[in-house]
Parts: structure tokens; sequence; C-alpha cells
């Protein structure tokens, strides 16, 4: 993991890099560049702790883990612009769990 001081990459598996920038309370931009380009997705993150019932946090290394969630789901092109942790709540059994493991 490379760290600078308002973003964070990593890199999943040999094709994709994932950098993630909080742009305001709540809200984070992740940009996932892979060989046939890059994607970018809002996360919005502000109901992260009551969502999960303070097992994530509204901050990068949630959001990071929730983005290699869904990367192992569905590829990149195929995420929304916009997302929020209380969808994929919804849309992925044990998504939560599975999401605190990634993030380690």
């Amino acid at each position: 993991m490379h760290r600078t001081a308002c973003t964070e990459q990593w890199e999943v598996g040999m094709a994709e890099e994932i950098d993630v920038e909080m742009q305001d309370t709540g809200e984070f931009l992740a940009s996932i560049r892979s060989t046939t380009g890059t994607d970018e997705i809002v996360l919005m993150f502000d109901d992260a702790e009551e969502v999960s019932d303070g097992v994530l946090g509204n901050d990068e290394a949630s959001v990071r883990a929730t983005v290699d969630f869904l990367l192992s789901h569905q590829p990149s092109g195929d995420l929304p612009d916009r997302i929020d942790l209380v969808d994929i709540a919804a849309a992925y059994d044990g998504a939560i769990e599975s999401i605190r493991k990634l993030r380690g």
C-alpha cells in the first residue's frame, strides 16, 4: 500500500489499482484503474457505523475494503456511479461481515 496525505492506493490482484479519496464527510471517490481503463465510483459512508452496528467506520480503510468486496462480485465497469453502504448491505447477504474481514 502506498500512502499520501489524502489518498491511499492498493492493488487488487494484478489487474486493478484502487485510489480512495475523501470528498466530503461520509463521501469517498474510488478510482479503479485496470488494464482496460479507469472507473470511478462515489461511495456514501455517512451512516456506516449505524448500518454496520459499529463494525465499519466512515473511513478510507472501510471504503477500500468495500470496493474490494464489490470487485469480488462484479467488474468495476458494472458498478454504479454512486453507491451507499446501506444499498450494499441490502443487496448482499453477509456483506458487512465480509467487508469487516477484508478490512482486517
